[in-house]
């Protein structure tokens, strides 16, 4: 899919993939300590467990066109390519504006579903 988008001159790279659980309990942990409410952080980052980075298919990319895991991303020519060609190779964005999940809106999370 990388290879793909640089063909039509955009360039994006991942940021985030596989994670294992531990590796979410302590990405909360720290959120705690930092003085974020557990409520706020359920909202961007699901509990250890539930998380789509744990089966592998889920991967988080960016742009240098601007800050990692912002919803910026949806204003850049990544944004848009995948939007257009993503579900050619079986990755669709987990969680769009106003989702059933309830989970906030994710531009740059994206999840291989299937390529049928």
């Amino acid at each position: 899919m990388k290879e793909s988008a640089a063909n039509d001159n955009v360039v994006f790279f991942l940021v985030s993939a596989f994670r294992d659980p531990q590796y979410q309990h302590d990405l909360i942990a720290r959120k705690i300590e930092k003085g974020i409410l557990l409520q706020e952080i359920l909202r961007v980052n699901a509990a250890p467990g539930f998380s789509e980075h744990h089966t592998g298919r889920a991967i988080d990319i960016g742009t240098q066109d601007c800050e990692v895991l912002e919803e910026v991303f949806e204003k850049t020519a990544a944004f848009k390519w995948l939007q257009e060609n993503a579900e050619n190779f079986g990755f669709s964005m987990s969680y769009p504006r106003d989702n059933t999940a309830g989970f906030a809106y994710e531009p740059w999370h994206w999840c291989f579903k299937s390529t049928e």
